[in-house]
Formats: structure tokens, sequence, C-alpha cells
């Protein structure tokens, strides 16, 4: 049994609390020794993996104080690194966290013997855990010193990863016919690479780190400092500013001006809609004075392309700009145009993925990614069967979706909805279900 899941977003509570609650994977585990506990299986083995974003380095308030080139869009290796320690113990430390974490490592080795109460199971190894890093949790693989505190946090053995060593960015199992990778590589916002996959590719930066650090974290904060400065009291500040950290659960970027401009008509003081108005012009203007974000602009800056990345990116900071009451209907005019020209609404993970299963050895059926938040089970293609078979071998793309809450545009107004979501893909060796070929299952909850 090879299970899936990704997307868990620990943060250090800084910029907002939004940690997975200890109970999900209570529930997580309960399910997996149901499913060990199926007459219709025969589980050999199981291994979990975590598919990357599991520790947000990027959504916190500690970054703000430091220089530019002590940011992880900086060149200041040793005190990126100090900072990253910190950030990462931040969010070890977190009370929830603290307990969950235990939680999965105490979960993962009693799974053999809570599984093998039953007669049909008889695991041939341990459980194990496995983790693959993304682009929130891009700084723990740049570093040992953060890869032994992630290894001690999982309960990953060292005679299964020495933490001396990156972490693998994709986890392969032929028995299984699953690759995985957490998916930001074919997201030009969170990957500044190509297709060769090596470790320097993925320690470049990607615009999507300042964009969610100075951006997305910044807003809620710059906020509250002018609020603070009006002289509103913190009980008040409070629930503004932890409403406003939701934007990081807005999907798709071009929601998120769409969710803001409905929390600015939601506010009925004055003093509310100015700080917004406010926090934005402070933060655009901070992320485009940054060195590294002007030499983005320069590199992805085509004449030949009349809408390349830097175009989408100054777009949405134009539509950003405009949140201003009087313009208003001007903005919802031109969103309205935007949204039309599909400008910023592309699934580059669901093209990538047949492409992803061209390059792999046929006998690879699925590709399973993370990243987007939202689950998804695609049929690909039918290709020959394999010799020996007389199955099409089908070719399929899954998403693992995430364990976060999302906010969700509704159809026929501008209002916006949020409810919890979790999601996790179970794949199964041909020997592990009585009388069917090797198959998978996905579950998708939803709590409002």
């Amino acid at each position: 049994m090879l299970v899936f899941i990704s997307d868990l977003h620990f943060v250090d509570g800084s910029a907002g609390e939004h940690n997975p609650p200890t109970k999900a994977f209570d529930y997580f585990f309960e399910d997996l020794v149901s499913i060990a506990g199926k007459e219709s299986n025969q589980i050999k083995e199981i291994k979990i993996v975590l598919l990357g974003d599991v520790f947000d380095l990027l959504r916190t308030e500690k970054w703000f104080p430091f220089d530019e080139n002590e940011r992880p869009w900086g060149y200041d290796e040793a005190a990126i690194e100090k900072h990253a320690q910190e950030i990462l113990a931040g969010i070890l430390s977190h009370p929830e966290n603290s307990q969950t974490f235990l939680t999965i490592r105490d979960g993962v080795k009693s799974l053999k013997d809570r599984c093998q109460q039953f007669a049909q199971c008889r695991l041939e190894s341990d459980p194990r855990l496995f983790y693959i890093p993304g682009n929130h949790d891009r700084l723990v693989n740049k570093y040992s010193s953060l890869r032994v505190e992630v290894c001690k946090c999982l309960g990953i053995p060292r005679d299964q990863h020495n933490p001396a060593n990156p972490f693998l960015h994709a986890h392969e199992d032929l028995r299984y016919g699953a690759f995985g990778r957490h998916g930001h590589e074919f997201d030009i916002f969170n990957y500044e690479s190509g297709a060769s996959y090596t470790l320097p590719d993925y320690e470049r930066v990607p615009i999507g780190d300042p964009i969610t650090t100075e951006l997305v974290a910044r807003l809620p904060y710059e906020v509250d400092l002018y609020l603070r400065g009006q002289g509103i009291p913190l009980n008040e500040r409070k629930p503004i500013k932890a409403r406003l950290q939701e934007i990081e659960n807005v999907r798709p970027l071009s929601a998120v001006i769409e969710w803001l401009l409905y929390q600015v008509q939601q506010e009925e003081a004055p003093v509310v809609k100015q700080a917004i108005e406010s926090a934005i012009n402070k933060s655009i203007h901070l992320f485009n004075g940054l060195n590294y974000v002007k030499l983005w602009y320069e590199r992805h800056d085509r004449w030949d392309n009349p809408i390349d990345e830097a175009d989408k990116i100054q777009t949405f900071l134009f539509l950003l700009e405009k949140l201003k009451l009087p313009a208003l209907d001007e903005l919802l005019h031109l969103l309205d145009r935007v949204k039309e020209t599909g400008f910023f609404m592309t699934d580059d993970l669901r093209k990538a993925a047949p492409q992803e299963l061209s390059r792999l050895d046929p006998r690879f059926r699925y590709v399973v990614y993370g990243h987007t938040h939202e689950p998804l089970v695609a049929a690909l293609r039918s290709d020959p069967p394999l010799a020996g078979d007389s199955r099409p071998l089908e070719k399929i793309y899954l998403n693992t979706g995430t364990w976060r809450s999302r906010y969700y545009e509704a159809d026929e107004d501008r209002s916006f909805m949020s409810w919890k979501n979790m999601t996790y893909i179970i794949f199964y060796r041909e020997d592990e279900r009585i009388g069917r070929k090797a198959d998978f299952e996905t579950w998708t909850g939803t709590l409002k």
C-alpha cells in the first residue's frame, strides 16, 4: 500500500493560525488500519509519502525585519540558513504542531501492530514515511541543518535517509506503477529552472517566494500596522488581521483580487478600508523595489511574447492597485475582461502529466502531483497492453489536493465561501488485492 498526501503547510503561526488539526491525522491512521482490515485486501507493506509543501518557511512574518540579502531570495547564505532554522523551530514547537508531529511518528510506528491484528494483513517490513520537498519548503532541502530537524520531527531513521544528503524530489515505485512529485516544477512562478531537475535547479529562487512572503503574508501585517497607528485597539485589530490572513487559502491567483474586494465591501468602518488600500500600495511598492524582483522582470519580460510571465505578474499587481473605493466599478469591469481571456486560468500540471508519463518507463501508469490544492483524477490515455497482459495500459493523472482550508468564489455573485479539505491517494500492489490487478483509490473529505 502506497499512500500520498501533500500540501499540509505547517506554519509558525505568525502569519495566521492555519495548521492542520491533530485530529485529522488520527482519522487518517484509523482509515489506513480500516483499509488493511478489509477482507478483499492482503496488505504487504505501508509506505506514506508527504509530497511537498509540508513545512511552510515562506508564509511567516519572521522574514520582515531582515535585509533583502538575508531573506530566501538573497545572497547571505549563512544568515538565510540561521533565519530559516529559527522559523522551522517555530513551526516544530508550535503547540498544536508539536502534538501533530508526535501523532504522525506514533501513528507510523503503531501501524504494523494495529494492522497485523487482521489475519489477512502480514506486513513484510515496518511501515515507512517518506518526505519530498515542495516550493514552500525549498529551504529545508537546501540546508543540512534543516534536514536533520525534519528527519527528527517525522521520525525518518538515518538508515532510510541520511540528512547529510538532500531529499529526493520524486518518489517512484514500479510495483505500484506510480510516480509522484510535488508538481511545482511545472509552475513557472514557483520553479525557476528547466526539465533537468538537478539539485541546483531546485535551489534557484522562484518569484513565488517573494510573492508569498512580501505580498501574501505582508498585506495583513501592514493592515494591522496601519490600524495600530490609527489607535485601533488590539481586540478590534486582531479579528480583522486574522480574516485577511486567509488570503493564502484563495485560489486561483486572479481570485485573490476579488476576495480582497469582497473583504473591503464587507467592512463598514472607513478606517479599515483605508488600511487595506494603504497596505496594498505599500506591499506592492516594497515588492517591486526588491532587487530580486527587478532582475526577475528583466529575465522574464520578453518582447517576443505579448503575454509572458512578467506580464502576468505585472497585470495582477496593476489590478490589485486598482482596489480603491472610488474605482471599484472600473476594477470589476477589468476583472471580468481578464477572466474572459483566461489570462490566469491554466492548469500547467495537468498539461505536464501526459508528457511526464511519456518520459517514464512504460510500466508507470499513474503520475501524482500536489501543489494546486485541487484534488483531481484525470484520464489521460490508454496505451496498448504490455506483454503478458490483456488490459489496456490506462494512464491517469491524480492530484493530492490539500489539507488546508480553501476559499471558493460563488457562481452567482461575487461572494466567497470556505471549507476545510482533506485528500489522500492509495495505490495497491498486484498481490495486495485478491483477484484484482494493482489499482488505486482516492478519498477527499470536506468539512464546513
